[in-house]
């Protein structure tokens, strides 16, 4: 996910004192399901945790509308009822399915014998105008229809060409409702790709899936006393990722505001989106990423300042981001957890440092050093692979007569889903060597 689980663990347990067990442990139920929702638990963790260190903090308190906000915030100054909320691109990418459309493909290929990889698809669009703006959308079936497409409409074309002893396979469609041009190539595996124009970047203001998101919340929150707010966490909606500004566009303050104006249920809106940057290209450097705070509220409001001021602090407790929000929605809809140190080693003199939590895989059979830290072990085994370099130095070792005199564990921050395990080997063991 956007942060890592150690960090959110311990900020599960220093919750249960400030807002209770009953409300802790419904958070814990979302995370521990895989799907959308568990990106929504997960801001609402850091984001609780954040306004708990800065103020009284109680969850879940009704509304006499019956509605239980997230956040009854109080530090003596400044009081207001939040509720905590994510924005995803998820109903686009369903309208949109060229990513469905690529996975469908590649396995039916493998029917006919077809190495992995190897596809390129391109995706024409249509656009939709009105008054209000434009609106793009890909040429493509319905996502409930696409099996049925690449089974009775693709397949068959792609057969007729292997038989006939093409070696690049293509197929060019492009009518009013769908524009598609397909390629595979066997040499280019394992590679495959796939392009098409930008549909979620939003050009109306409330017409998105921000603003509805937002909308949402503020209809929940009608019926509150006193200050309202909304604090929206990046699931991966496009709306908030950093691009130049363009008439072309609306941007997230724009729609936030228009929220505001249409809403008067609510007072502020705080947008929560990640952020990375790199100190440099070459040599390559990992990235630098932080929480981008976007705080809206209405003008002339005299509580702005104050609400900065406290939002700048709850975002001094949040832990280190360790994914962009995209990759993190994705692995969030995953079983399993996060990887760790997986295929990463290194080689010190007499020591061999390499993951933990790979170590512990190797020997509890599941996979072997030589399958060099893939997430998927099965499909990876069904590639070319490189000599595993961990596995080579330990046999260089065994081979000299070397036998470990220390085996220590480097324990690393919270912030990391995976520890080190280090060897440190002696000199030659007659246990395993000639004598001298």
């Amino acid at each position: 996910m956007i942060f890592a689980r150690r960090a959110l663990q311990r900020r599960l347990r220093e919750l249960r004192a400030k807002i209770g067990d009953s409300a802790v442990d419904g958070i814990v139920a979302r995370l521990n399901l895989p799907g959308r929702d568990r990106i929504a638990a997960m801001w609402e963790v850091v984001v609780l945790h954040g306004l708990a260190a800065c103020g009284d903090l109680a969850s879940e308190q009704p509304l006499p509308s019956g509605r239980r906000p997230d956040a009854w915030f109080d530090n003596g100054h400044l009081r207001f009822i939040a509720d905590v909320t994510t924005a995803s691109d998820e109903g686009l990418d369903k309208q949109n399915p060229y990513s469905r459309l690529s996975e469908i493909i590649e396995r039916a290929k493998g029917k006919l014998g077809l190495p992995i990889g190897g596809v390129n698809v391109q995706v024409y669009s249509r656009a939709h105008e009105s008054s209000r703006g434009k609106r793009t959308f890909l040429k493509l079936p319905p996502i409930g229809k696409l099996e049925t497409f690449v089974k009775d409409d693709l397949m068959p074309r792609f057969r007729e060409q292997l038989d006939a002893g093409e070696a690049v396979l293509r197929v060019s469609i492009d009518d009013d409702l769908l524009g598609l041009d397909i390629e595979i190539d066997p040499s280019k595996s394992p590679y495959s790709s796939v392009g098409f124009t930008t549909y979620d970047i939003p050009t109306i203001k409330d017409r998105n899936p921000l603003y509805s998101a937002l909308k949402e919340k503020a209809e929940q929150l009608q019926g509150a006393n006193g200050i309202t707010g909304v604090i929206l966490g990046d699931g991966d909606c496009a709306a908030l990722a950093e691009r130049k500004a363009s008439s072309r566009y609306v941007s997230a303050d724009a729609i936030a505001r228009e929220m505001l104006r249409q809403y008067s249920s609510v007072n502020f809106v705080l947008l929560l989106t990640i952020r990375e940057e790199r100190r440099h290209y070459f040599p390559p450097s990992n990235p630098i990423r932080h929480v981008h705070p976007i705080l809206v509220y209405r003008e002339g409001d005299s509580r702005g300042a104050e609400l900065e001021a406290l939002f700048g602090a709850m975002l001094q407790q949040f832990p280190s981001p360790v994914m962009m929000p995209k990759n993190g929605a994705l692995r969030a809809r995953e079983e399993g957890y996060d990887t760790g140190q997986h295929g990463a080693y290194q080689l010190v003199g007499r020591k061999i440092r390499m993951s933990s939590r790979e170590l512990i895989e190797v020997l509890a059979g599941l996979r072997t050093l030589d399958d060099n830290g893939a997430r998927n072990v099965k499909a990876s085994r069904s590639l070319p692979s490189r000599p595993n370099s961990t596995k080579q130095a330990f046999l260089r070792k065994l081979r000299d007569g070397r036998l470990p005199v220390r085996i220590n564990v480097d324990k690393t921050g919270e912030n990391d889903n995976d520890d080190w395990i280090e060897f440190d080997f002696g000199e030659a063991d007659s246990a395993i060597a000639p004598f001298e």
